[in-house]
């Protein structure tokens, strides 16, 4: 009785990482609103150029940059993290799939991702700090300044114990 419960057992825990790939689906779909919001932020930005200051000009390209970084940081979660938890993409059926997709381990997309966390972070303070003198509190700034170190603080420890945790993988 024992062995047939363990196989059962071992075959629902198997079977459960294909309940990831509703949640794959999804943000493949929120993927493509993040697109339609692009363009529609595109689209504003560029029917109001002529009428924009230089620092307006600059904000809006920032909010630009960071929905793109947001983006790929949907498709770094979406694509290795289906080929990470639920099962290998056959290459031969995707030849146009990225070619970090056959090389990066999981330690590799954690770095990946703090990296584009850090971005958006960067970037969300840099915005900040240029609408300091009109609608952003100095300890707004302060709090975004420190999240940002926090993420530098995060990808450090974990690049630092990666780096001694790998067993001669390449990422």
């Amino acid at each position: 009785m024992p062995g047939t419960f363990g196989r059962f057992i071992v075959r629902l825990v198997l079977l459960s990482r294909w309940a990831m790939v509703p949640l794959f689906i999804g943000l493949a779909l929120g993927l493509v609103l993040l697109v339609v919001a692009f363009a529609m932020r595109l689209w504003s930005f560029a029917l109001q150029l002529t009428a924009m200051s230089e620092t307006a000009v600059i904000m809006e390209l920032l909010t630009l940059l960071d929905l793109v970084l947001v983006g790929g940081l949907m498709v770094i979660v979406i694509q290795s993290g289906y080929e990470n938890f639920v099962e290998r993409i056959d290459r031969r059926q995707a030849p146009e799939s990225p070619a970090w997709m056959t090389r990066i381990s999981f330690a590799g997309l954690k770095l990946k991702l703090f990296a584009s966390l850090m971005a958006i972070s960067a970037i969300t303070l840099l915005k900040a700090l240029m609408r300091l003198e009109t609608d952003v509190s100095e300890t707004q700034v302060r709090w975004l300044m420190a999240a940002s170190v926090l993420f530098l603080a995060a990808y450090a420890v974990l690049a630092f114990t990666d780096r001694f945790a790998r067993t001669g993988e390449d990422d």
